[in-house]
C-alpha cells in the first residue's frame, strides 16, 4: 500500500506509510513522534488511557513504613512516573523514600525513569520483561524479604507467583490502571475498510484486546487487505497470535526505538 508518490530513502524510511499506533503518547515518550521523524504517516488512536489507582491507601501505607522494605520493584515507566507523582504529593521526595531500598526494574525506560529522578536500580534484566527479571532474582536470597510491588492494578500473576515460591513477604501497591478510550471509532473502521493502514503497531496486551473488541464479528477477515502487525515484546506478540493474526515482527530489545529501528529495517529491506 506504500504510495509511489512518497519512496523511503535512508533519511525517511518510513514515507508512504500510514500506521496506527494504539497507544497513548506522553511528554516523555511518543512513539508517534518518532515514527513521523522518519516519513511515516501516522493515526494515532489510544485503545487505553492511565488513570490513578481506585485509592492510594496501600501505597501510602508502604511509603511511610518504607525503612522496613527491603526491594522495591518496578515493571513499567508509568509505574516509576506515578509512584514518583504520589510520593511529591505527599511531601516526601523519591530519594529519602528509597535511599535504603534495593530497587528492581524491567526494561530501559523504567530505569531511565529511576535514575533522572537520583535512584540507580540494583537490578535491570537484560531480558526486558518479567521473565527476564525472575531469572535475574534468582541470584538472590529473597526467603523472609519484604518486596514492595509497584505496578498497576491489575498485574500479571507471574512475578508474584514466583516470590510466594521464595517466600517473600510481598506488599502490593497498585499506582495506575490500564482503563478502555470510549469514543466513537467509525473512523478507524473506515480506514481499515479503505485499505488505507499499512502497519498496526502494538505496544501492550491491552491494546491488542480493546482493538479487538471494538471490530464487528469477522470485520478483520472480510478487508481486502490487512494491515501487517508489529509489536513492542513478546507478551504482546503471544496476544495479537491467540487471536489468529500474524506478528510480522518485535525488536530485540524492547523499546520503541528499537521498535521504529525494526520496521524501519524491514521497510527498506521490502522496497530494495
Amino acid at each position: 500500500m506504500t504510495s509511489s508518490k512518497y519512496q523511503p530513502s535512508e533519511k525517511f524510511p518510513l514515507a508512504g506509510l500510514r500506521l496506527l499506533v494504539t497507544r497513548q503518547d506522553s511528554h516523555e515518550s511518543s512513539l508517534t513522534g518518532m515514527l513521523k521523524s522518519k516519513g511515516a504517516s501516522v493515526l494515532n488512536t489510544p485503545m487505553t488511557q492511565i488513570l490513578p489507582p481506585k485509592t492510594w491507601k496501600e501505597f501510602d501505607n508502604a511509603v511511610h513504613r518504607g525503612s522496613n522494605i527491603d526491594w522495591a520493584v518496578f515493571t513499567s515507566s508509568n509505574g516509576v512516573i506515578n509512584c514518583f507523582s504520589r510520593i511529591n504529593d505527599l511531601g516526601y521526595s523519591p530519594p529519602q523514600i528509597f535511599s535504603n531500598i534495593k530497587i528492581a526494574c524491567v526494561g530501559r525506560s523504567s530505569a531511565s525513569k529511576l535514575v533522572e529522578n537520583g535512584i540507580i536500580p540494583e537490578v535491570v534484566p537484560e531480558h526486558f520483561q518479567t521473565e527476564g527479571l525472575i531469572s535475574a532474582f534468582r541470584k538472590f536470597n529473597l526467603q523472609e524479604k519484604i518486596i514492595w510491588l509497584i505496578q498497576a492494578e491489575s498485574p500479571r500473576e507471574l512475578l508474584i507467583d514466583f516470590l510466594k515460591k521464595k517466600r517473600s513477604k510481598i506488599i502490593f501497591t497498585p499506582v495506575y490502571r490500564n482503563v478502555p478510550v470510549l469514543r466513537d471509532y467509525s473512523f478507524l473502521l473506515e480506514e481499515l475498510e479503505k485499505s488505507k493502514l499499512d502497519w498496526i503497531l502494538f505496544a501492550s496486551p491491552s491494546a491488542v484486546k480493546n482493538f479487538h473488541k471494538l471490530l464487528p464479528a469477522g470485520f478483520w477477515y472480510s478487508l481486502s487487505s490487512e494491515p501487517k502487525i508489529g509489536c513492542i515484546g513478546d507478551i504482546t506478540a503471544t496476544t495479537v497470535r491467540s487471536l489468529g493474526w500474524k506478528v510480522e515482527f518485535k525488536p530485540k530489545i524492547q523499546d520503541f526505538q528499537h521498535l521504529v529501528q525494526r520496521l524501519c529495517e524491514i521497510n527498506l529491506k521490502n522496497i530494495n
